[in-house]
């Protein structure tokens, strides 16, 4: 194989890898409720809601009757932790 063809190849795995992350980032819901938050912190919904009563936690916004949460802010929370 010659160089010419491997850096093909690379060229078309690195392509292959960033059309998979984007399907992921896709796939992956857009707003997690508390429940589904807790387990994504490895926490208990419990202890999210105490966080939140503390002044602390991660942002969430309401929608309706309920809290949300997207993984960003999660993820972002998490760094910060």
């Amino acid at each position: 194989m010659s160089q010419a063809e491997s850096e093909v190849l690379i060229n078309e795995l690195r392509d292959l890898r960033a059309r998979l992350a984007r399907l992921e980032r896709n796939r992956r819901p857009k707003h997690l409720n508390q429940k589904q938050a807790a387990e994504y912190l490895n926490r208990s919904e419990e202890w999210l809601r105490r966080e939140h009563a503390a002044g602390r936690g991660p942002k969430r916004s309401q929608r309706g009757r309920y809290w949300d949460y997207t993984i960003e802010d999660l993820d972002a929370y998490g760094a910060a932790s």
